[in-house]
This record gives structure tokens, C-alpha cells and sequence, in this order.
């Protein structure tokens, strides 16, 4: 498993409505390797209602599986604290890639852009679970909610990889 260091992507900086420029965006990402096909782990990643039966980082999930959507996410902060936060799915290619949007746009204080990315490789996939954080805050959180993502990333990658094999398991 490799956890990405923060980085800044200076190509998502800009000039807001009212002239004024805005932060450049912070990146917290995991990959893992996963022994199996995409459309599995694709088949897990999105069966919101099994996620409490596995996922230690969302332990609950609800909402339509489509781009647009609007779901309401339980998340564990640091195994014992709990936040519902809603967010909306802007990305949806099955088997390929999930992204949903959540934070507080007005007036550009913070928001997330979380991204799981599927590539199939010859041993299976590698999943990329990434959160892009922009806004006026982001800079001065981004140290504080790095830490806390990529070791809740990595739990759940690590998750998703064992109950893939799970299913499979079940199956064969």
C-alpha cells in the first residue's frame, strides 16, 4: 500500500467571481493493490448497504447509485467519532471511477472532492483513493486533515481489499 504525500496542484488555481484568488488545492491520496477484476471491486465499492459490515472509515451510506446523486455519509474520524456529512456524486464510471463533492462552498471556505479511481493492472487493480481539498481554508487545515485521511484511506482500502477476497471466496 502507498500513501501520497500532500501535494499542490497548481493548476486548480484561479481567480474566484469577484476577482479575488483563490487557494490552490491540497491533495491526500492511498493506492493499493488489489488481486481481483475491476468490475468486483467496483460491485463492493458500491453496495452502500453492506459498508457497515466492512468499511471502518464510512459506516454507513445511503443514496441513489448515479452522477448526481445526493448520499449522506456517516464517517468515523478516528475509530470512535462519528460525522454525517452530505455529499454529491459528480463522478460515476463503473468499474472505473466514483467522485462525490461535499464541504462548504459559500464562500469558498472548504470543500472535498473524493475520488476512487479503478486501473486494472495483469495482478488485478489498483485503487486510488484520493480527497482534493480547496478553498480558503484548505491551507491552514490541510496538515490537521491530511494525517487523518490517508490513515482512514488505508483502513479502508485495506477493508475493501478483504472483502473483495471475501466475495470471491464466497463464490468460487
Amino acid at each position: 500500500m502507498t500513501v501520497g504525500k500532500g501535494t499542490v496542484d497548481k493548476g486548480t488555481a484561479g481567480k474566484g467571481a469577484a476577482g479575488k484568488g483563490r487557494t490552490a488545492a491540497r491533495v491526500s491520496s492511498t493506492t493499493i493493490a488489489i488481486p481481483a477484476r475491476a468490475g468486483m471491486v467496483w460491485s463492493v465499492l458500491t453496495d452502500l448497504e453492506s459498508y457497515p459490515d466492512w468499511n471502518p472509515f464510512i459506516r454507513k451510506a445511503e443514496g441513489q447509485r448515479r452522477a448526481g446523486a445526493r448520499w449522506r455519509l456517516e464517517l468515523t474520524l478516528n475509530g470512535r467519532t462519528f460525522r454525517t456529512v452530505r455529499v454529491q456524486v459528480t463522478g460515476w464510471e463503473p468499474g472505473r471511477c466514483l467522485v462525490w463533492r461535499g464541504g462548504i462552498a459559500t464562500p469558498h471556505l472548504i470543500t472535498g472532492t473524493h475520488a476512487f479511481r479503478i486501473t486494472e493492472t495483469r495482478q488485478g487493480v489498483d485503487l486510488v483513493q484520493a480527497e482534493t481539498f480547496a478553498g480558503w481554508l484548505a491551507p491552514v487545515l490541510f496538515p490537521w486533515l491530511q494525517a487523518r485521511t490517508q490513515a482512514r484511506f488505508a483502513e479502508m482500502n485495506a477493508a475493501l481489499r478483504d472483502e473483495v477476497a471475501r466475495r470471491m471466496a464466497e463464490t468460487a
